[in-house]
């Protein structure tokens, strides 16, 4: 009886976290791998970005086969989003836990997105079928209708069937281990930890990733990517294989780097770079109507006597904000005793300021140097983007800044705790991150837009006011989401940071000394300026 009692206690003892191995046997290059796959997230996140944004602003790519290259291009920022962050967070602050309902999540969002993959990659096959083999019913076939109907049913109809394989695993008790031998929440690495027989999980997974992996192989896309995923597929035969095959961990996760990381990085190059339409894409006219091909910048184009002032002007704030600000990366950097979150902020912060200003002084400074105000509209899109994405982070991190304040001020006992040198890295990357798709997308709604109006624009840089004066048509929505978003990313987080320092001053009025509310208050009074 004593002998059944243990073991049912022992069976009924799950796991409620697990542990990430992936690259944990090569601590020597943690470095150089966090260093490439950060690397290799930016490329597919620029990379994609700009194939998007070509392909919304260039009426010549208005196209079926460019449409859907769009949707695929943001499938591939959600697709490497689910595992990359994960494992430069683990690499950078060595903490390879994660929750079982993270877990579950992350699984999830990964099959989801790869089966949207695969159907998605059927889908252009298919495009590209009709265009060669039935060019005079191609207009017909794929009008706007049918791709936004095909578009969306590779986006929605792998989700009840991945839905089910995700609550069907975590279904499952996990009682051998909680160490998974992977660098991300895969499905064979996850079903080795489960107790009892897994066959049946097996087989399922086997028939809803093969369907979709044979999908897509008999559609046959005649591109190097299909050939890439027809080798290196997101789940299917090798996912399977993987489950069932005796080898080393190192195949394991060489193969899943083909798949999650590897394949994503080629889409931007083969689309952008052999795509003879991406690179010599140009604004061309339509029914008639002149559009704008390229902007200039009007400001202080009236003040001619005082240009090399201005140049001159210019140039010396240029310089104090770049030195400055590195002197302060620095300084934080070498000093133990700044290794604090307030100065770790301020380092993220001194770094943000670099980056926002070199999005718009470097090009007045070439305006007024060499009187050339001319600005194509893919330059113009660009600076437009980083300066709403950089202008929201310096808006998000100045209200995680208050946030570290109001904790050190009003909560000091609990301030080590909860302000851990993982929860700080977390807000700082959230605060670089989180604007991006509000800003990517208005970006993108600007330059969807068409400018006939004229091309010149009253301000020294691409701004939004200026921009839109230009279009043409009904600017309404887009006067809407831009109030929005600075509803969104700038309203909210000023609020937040005036509500923390109201707390923040009312606690340091009932300090009992006057020499404690002057410490206070110079901790703070920097940053609240």
């Amino acid at each position: 009886m004593e002998y059944t009692e243990n073991k049912q206690q022992d069976n009924s003892t799950t796991v409620t976290q697990f542990l990430f191995l992936g690259f944990s046997d090569l601590p020597n290059i943690q470095g150089f791998l966090f260093g490439m796959f950060s690397i290799m997230y930016m490329i597919i996140l620029i990379g994609n970005s700009f194939i998007i944004v070509i392909v919304r602003i260039d009426p010549a790519l208005q196209k079926p086969m460019y449409f859907f290259l769009a949707n695929f291009s943001f499938l591939e920022i959600c697709y490497v989003s689910v595992t990359i962050p994960r494992i430069l967070y683990n690499l950078w602050t060595q903490d390879r836990s994660i929750c079982l309902l993270a877990c579950a999540i992350q699984l999830f969002f990964f099959l989801i997105l790869a089966t949207t993959e695969c159907f998605l990659l059927a889908v252009m096959s298919y495009d590209r079928y009709v265009a060669i083999c039935n060019p005079l019913h191609y207009p017909l076939v794929m009008n706007p209708a049918k791709c936004s109907q095909m578009a969306i049913g590779s986006w929605l109809s792998g989700i009840p069937i991945q839905i089910g394989q995700t609550c069907q695993i975590f279904s499952l008790h996990f009682c051998y281990s909680n160490r998974i031998d992977h660098f991300f929440c895969d499905i064979p690495p996850i079903l080795k930890l489960a107790c009892g027989d897994t066959s049946m999980h097996e087989l399922s997974v086997y028939l809803a990733q093969n369907h979709c992996h044979h999908f897509e192989v008999t559609n046959s896309h005649r591109t190097s990517k299909s050939l890439l995923y027809m080798f290196f597929p997101s789940g299917g035969i090798i996912n399977y294989w993987k489950t069932n095959s005796i080898h080393s961990v190192v195949t394991d996760e060489i193969l899943s780097l083909f798949y999650t990381i590897v394949t994503p990085t080629f889409n931007p190059l083969i689309y952008s770079l052999r795509n003879k339409d991406m690179k010599h894409t140009r604004i061309k006219e339509e029914n008639n109507a002149s559009t704008v091909t390229q902007f200039l910048l009007l400001g202080f184009s009236d003040l001619p006597n005082l240009q090399g002032f201005l140049f001159g002007m210019f140039s010396i704030m240029y310089l104090i904000n770049l030195i400055g600000n590195i002197f302060i990366i620095v300084i934080t950097r070498i000093d133990p005793t700044l290794h604090k979150p307030m100065y770790f902020f301020l380092t993220n912060f001194s770094f943000l300021e670099i980056c926002y200003v070199s999005v718009t002084l470097p090009r007045i400074l070439y305006s007024v140097w060499a009187q050339d105000r001319s600005i194509s509209l893919l330059a113009c899109a660009t600076q437009m983007c980083f300066f709403l994405v950089l202008a929201a982070t310096e808006s998000i991190l100045l209200t995680v800044m208050s946030y570290d304040r109001y904790v050190a001020i009003c909560n000091p006992l609990h301030y080590p705790l909860v302000m851990n040198p993982t929860k700080c890295t977390l807000l700082a990357v959230g605060s670089w991150l989180c604007v991006m798709p509000f800003q990517l997308g208005q970006t993108c709604q600007i330059f969807s837009l068409h400018f006939c109006k004229s091309n010149k624009i009253d301000h020294f840089f691409c701004d939004i006011p200026p921009v839109l004066k230009l279009a043409c048509g009904d600017i309404s929505l887009n006067e809407l989401y831009v109030y929005v978003v600075a509803i969104l990313l700038a309203e909210i987080p000023f609020i937040l940071i005036l509500t923390s320092y109201s707390k923040i001053i009312a606690t340091i009025m009932r300090l009992p000394t006057a020499q404690g509310r002057a410490k206070a208050f110079s901790t703070c009074s920097s940053h609240l300026v």
